[in-house]
C-alpha cells in the first residue's frame, strides 16, 4: 500500500530528522568502499543523456564550510549499477580561487530514512578547523559513530565507541569534547516477548506492508535515547549527568511542544533549536502540519526560559537552515514561499521585524553551511539543466562561484531546452511546470508529451517525485516532457466536498497546463501520457476515472480506496477521517467514497496502466489491479523486493527508468526497443493492447445499445 499521506507530511522532516527505524540495510543495499572520483572531463562530441547517465549522477549529500572560512567539506555519494550498490566520498576544497577538490577516502555508507532516502548529511569541522567529522558507517558489522578526517589525507579513524547507533553530535565551543546522542539497541527480552505470547493489534503500526509483525510493532515504538560524552584527548567516554545541560547544546521546550520522536506528530512539533551565542535566546522550528496549510515550517525567536515566542519568519512555505549572527543580534533563514523556484535566504531582528533579503541565487542552494563570521555560505547548488556542484557564496558581494562541478560529464551531453510555465486556474490556484522540448525539437512538429507529477521544484529535472521518470531521456527519444507541480489548497477537517475540489483543482491546473504546450507549438494533444508517484499516484487515479486527457499512464494508486482504509494503521485512517472519509466506509461515507476510488470507478478507466510496486505498498494497489483485471482492462503491475516507499537499489531504479521509457514509447508512439531482452515486455503489452481495443469495442457497442 502506498504510504503518500503519511509520507508527503514526514517528508518534510527529512532536512533535520534522521528517520532510520526501519529503513533498507546492507543486505539489501550494498554499500561499495571504494571512495568516489570526480574525473577530469575534457570537451568531447556531445550525446543524447541515458537512463545510465541519470542513473549514475553524484550527488551532493552535505556540505560545510570551515569556521575559519579556508575549506569546505562535502560528501559526494553515487549508485553503481552493476554492483547494485552505492559508494560515497569525503572531499575538500579551499576557498581560494584555483583550489582543486581532493578525496579523503570514503564517508562511509548511506543513511536512509525512514521511506527510503539517502538522508543529507553535513560534515562537521571542530572548531580549530583542524578536523572533519561525520556520522559514519564502514560496515555491516558496526554501528553508526563518529568518524574523523584530516586535512592531510590520513586514513579516517572512529573516535566514538558508544554503545549504539549514534543519530546526532556535535562539538563543545572549545573543541575538547563530543557530545553525542545514540539509540539504545532494543532489549532482546521483549523481541522474545513479542514473538513468543503474540502481538494485541491497536492499529498502531502498519500490519500490511509484508514485513514481520514483530519488526513492525517495533519500528512504531521509539528507541529509547542517551546522551554521553567523548573525552578527545583521551577517550574516554561517559553518560552525560543531567547537571551538563551546558554542554548537551539541546534546549529543554518550555513552550508545550516535545521535539518530534519519529513516530508521531501529536504533541512534537518541535524540529530543532538554537540557543543564540550569548546564550540568552533561542530559536526554534515548529512543524505546522494542520489541514492544508501554506506555511510548513514556523520559526520562532524567545528567551531561553520563559518569555513570550515572537513569529519571525511569516509566509515560509519551507524552511531548510536556520542560522544564528555571531552577536546573537539576528537570525539568517532560508525562504521558501511555495512556488517552485529557489529559496532566498533572508535576516531578522532576533526579537522580530521585517525580513530582509541577503542573497538569492537563479540556482537551487542545499545544505548551506555560514563560517563564523557570516561572510561566506558554502552550498551544494543545482539548476534545472545541470546536476550538483559545490558552490561559494559570498555574502558580502552577492556573488557565487562553483568550488566543484561534481558530474562534469553533462557537459558532453545534450539535453532539451527548458521553459518554465506558470499560471492561475479558475479556482483561484497557482500552477507551475517546466516545459522540456523534445532533444531534436522542429519547430512545427508537435509530439507527444509526458506530464510528471507532483513535483517541479527541487533542482535538476531528473526523475520527477520518486525519480522514477527520466525526464530527459524521455526528451532525447522525442517527446515533449511537463515536468508539473501546484501549491497546497486549504480544506476543513471532514469537508469532503473541500477536499475533492482539490483533486479538480490539480485537473484544471493540469489541462491549463497541456494546453499552453500545445499553443506554443510544442505538444500534441491527442497523445499525451500521465506519471504519478506517492500523492502523485492518486492525482493519476483521479484523471484516468474523471477524464480522457490521456493515452497511458505510468504510476496510478488505489491510495483512495476504502480496501487501503481497511488495512492502514490509526494515523493514515485519522488522515482519512479529515478528508472526509472516515468510518466504516460501506457506512456514512460511502458515497464519498464511490466518487474517488479509482477501483470503484474502474469502469470509467479506458488507458493502459502501468505500475511500478515496491513489495512494502503493492498490496494496496491489489484492488485496482483485480478490477482492472476482472473489465478486461490493461494494467501491468511490477513488484520489487525489499524495497520501502522510495525505491532505491540501482538495478531497481535503472529497470523503472527504462520500463517507463518502454511503456510512453510503445502507448504514444508505437514503438518498441530492438533489445532482445525486452522480447517477452512486448509480447504482454502487445497482448494488453488487443484487451484494449477490446475494451473500447465493447463500450461503443454498450453505448449504441444506450441510445
Amino acid at each position: 500500500m502506498n504510504y503518500a499521506r503519511s509520507a508527503s507530511v514526514l517528508c518534510f522532516l527529512l532536512s533535520s530528522v534522521a528517520l532510520s527505524s526501519h529503513a533498507q540495510d546492507f543486505d539489501v543495499v550494498s554499500f561499495d568502499p571504494t571512495p568516489v572520483r570526480i574525473p577530469s572531463i575534457g570537451k568531447s562530441e556531445s550525446h543524447p543523456v541515458t537512463s545510465l547517465d541519470l542513473l549514475e549522477i553524484r550527488d551532493e549529500k552535505g556540505a560545510s564550510i570551515s569556521p575559519d572560512g579556508k575549506y569546505v567539506a562535502f560528501v559526494v555519494g553515487q549508485a553503481v549499477y552493476e554492483a547494485n550498490s552505492y559508494r560515497s566520498g569525503m572531499y575538500i576544497v579551499g576557498t581560494a580561487p584555483g583550489s582543486s577538490p581532493i578525496c579523503l577516502g570514503t564517508a562511509g555508507a548511506p543513511r536512509w530514512d525512514f521511506i527510503n532516502q539517502w538522508l543529507p548529511d553535513p560534515p562537521q569541522w571542530s572548531p580549530d578547523s583542524k578536523y572533519i567529522t561525520r556520522l559514519a558507517k564502514m560496515d555491516r558489522a558496526t554501528s553508526w559513530q563518529v568518524w574523523r578526517w584530516s586535512l592531510d589525507g590520513r586514513q579516517p579513524r572512529q573516535i566514538t565507541n558508544v554503545p549504539g547507533d549514534v543519530t546526532n553530535y556535535h562539538w563543545a565551543p572549545e573543541g575538547d569534547k563530543v557530545i553525542v546522542t545514540f539509540e539504545k539497541p532494543r532489549d532482546p527480552a521483549e523481541i522474545q516477548m513479542l514473538s513468543e505470547n503474540g502481538i494485541l493489534y491497536d492499529g498502531g503500526f502498519a500490519a500490511a506492508r509484508g514485513r514481520p509483525v514483530v519488526s513492525e510493532a517495533l519500528a512504531a515504538k521509539p528507541k529509547e535515547l542517551e546522551t554521553w560524552i567523548h573525552i578527545i584527548s583521551t577517550g574516554e567516554e561517559k553518560k552525560a549527568a543531567k547537571t551538563e545541560t551546558d554542554l548537551l547544546g539541546r534546549w529543554v521546550s518550555d513552550v508545550g511542544e516535545e521535539y518530534f520522536d519519529r513516530t508521531t506528530l501529536v504533541g512534537h512539533h518541535l524540529l530543532d533549536a538554537k540557543v543564540s551565542p550569548d546564550g540568552h535566546k533561542v530559536a526554534y522550528r515548529i512543524l505546522n502540519d494542520s489541514p492544508g496549510s501554506k506555511v510548513i515550517y514556523k520559526l520562532f525567536s524567545k528567551p531561553v526560559r520563559g518569555g513570550t515566542p515572537v513569529d519571525v519568519a511569516r509566509e515560509v512555505y519551507f524552511m531548510a537552515g536556520y542560522w544564528w549572527a555571531a552577536d546573537s543580534s539576528r537570525i539568517y533563514f532560508t525562504q521558501n514561499v511555495g512556488d517552485g523556484r529557489p529559496d532566498k535566504l533572508m535576516v531578522v531582528p532576533a526579537e522580530g521585524g521585517t525580513p530582509r533579503q541577503v542573497f538569492s541565487n537563479s540556482d537551487f542552494l542545499h545544505s548551506c553551511s555560514p563560517d563564523t563570521n557570516f561572510q561566506y555560505m558554502a552550498c551544494g547548488s543545482e539548476s534545472r539543466a545541470a546536476p550538483a556542484q559545490i558552490a561559494l557564496l559570498d555574502l558580502t558581494a552577492g556573488t557565487a562561484r562553483t568550488l566543484a562541478n561534481l558530474n562534469p560529464e553533462f557537459a558532453n551531453l545534450r539535453l532539451g531546452s527548458i521553459t518554465r510555465l506558470d499560471g492561475v486556474n479558475r479556482y483561484g490556484d497557482r500552477w507551475w511546470a517546466h516545459l522540456v522540448k523534445p532533444l531534436n525539437w522542429e519547430p512545427g512538429k508537435r509530439y507527444p508529451l509526458i506530464v510528471t507529477t507532483y513535483s517541479s521544484s527541487d533542482g535538476f529535472l531528473r526523475g520527477a517525485s520518486g525519480d522514477e521518470n527520466p525526464i530527459h531521456v524521455y526528451a532525447a527519444h522525442g517527446f515533449a516532457v511537463l515536468s508539473f507541480d501546484m501549491g497546497v489548497r486549504d480544506y476543513e477537517p471532514g469537508d469532503f466536498q473541500r477536499y475533492l475540489s482539490w483533486y479538480e483543482s490539480v485537473d484544471a491546473s493540469i489541462a491549463m497546463a497541456i494546453q499552453r504546450a500545445f499553443e506554443m507549438g510544442v505538444a500534441d494533444s491527442t497523445k499525451i501520457g500521465l506519471t504519478g508517484y506517492s500523492r502523485g499516484t492518486e492525482i493519476a487515479a483521479y484523471e484516468i476515472t474523471h477524464t480522457k486527457l490521456f493515452r497511458a499512464i505510468s504510476g496510478a494508486a488505489g491510495d483512495n480506496s476504502p480496501y487501503f482504509y481497511y488495512m492502514a494503521p490509526k494515523v493514515i485512517q485519522q488522515n482519512f477521517s479529515r478528508e472526509g472519509l472516515g468510518g466504516w466506509p460501506e457506512g456514512k461515507s460511502e458515497a464519498n467514497w464511490k466518487q474517488l476510488a479509482p477501483e470503484l470507478n474502474a469502469g470509467r478507466i479506458d488507458v493502459p496502466v502501468l505500475n511500478n510496486d515496491p513489495d512494502s505498498e503493492f498490496l494496496g494497489d491489489l484492488a485496482l489491479y483485480t478490477s482492472l483485471r476482472e473489465l478486461g482492462k490493461p494494467m501491468e503491475l511490477f513488484i520489487y523486493p525489499n524495497e520501502l516507499h522510495r525505491i532505491n537499489q540501482p538495478k531497481h531504479r535503472y529497470q523503472i527508468y527504462e520500463r517507463n521509457l518502454d511503456w510512453f514509447r510503445f502507448w504514444l508512439k508505437s514503438e518498441e526497443s530492438s533489445d532482445p531482452d525486452k522480447r517477452e515486455q512486448y509480447q504482454r503489452w502487445r497482448r494488453l493492447r488487443e484487451l484494449q481495443r477490446k475494451a473500447q469495442s465493447n463500450d461503443d457497442t454498450s453505448r449504441e445499445g444506450q441510445k
